[in-house]
């Protein structure tokens, strides 16, 4: 079961006719987690998730993740000592620190529960 679903928050994109709002993509509020880490999960037509269109939260099986600690971006590396935490990451890790495009929601889920102990 993935839990961190429940804390994504779609933020409203105001009164827009609904043609207007399909072809823009949607944003989730951010996941506040212990010791200043913020995780921001985003999933739409113009993130890097599976599928990449504007579905339902619970449709989509990969996401965009980026990590911050007290406003800076971070890596998982950063934040985690957990090894099969870190080597699960590795495969979505890019050049930009605290940016993983296309995580599945299982891997996110795994850091989501380490991070609220």
């Amino acid at each position: 079961m993935v839990t961190f679903i429940k804390e994504l928050k779609r933020i409203p994109r105001g009164d827009v006719p609904d043609f207007v709002a399909a072809a823009m993509p949607q944003f989730y509020e951010a996941i506040g987690c212990p010791n200043d880490v913020v995780l921001s999960v985003q999933a739409s037509m113009a993130h890097y998730s599976t599928p990449k269109k504007n579905v339902a939260v619970e449709e989509y099986e990969a996401f965009e993740l980026t990590i911050t600690k007290k406003g800076e971006f971070v890596s998982v590396e950063d934040i985690v000592k957990d090894n099969s935490i870190i080597e699960a990451f590795k495969p979505y890790k890019t050049s930009g620190k605290g940016a993983y495009p296309f995580v599945p929601a299982e891997v996110i889920e795994q850091l989501y529960l380490y991070l609220k102990k």
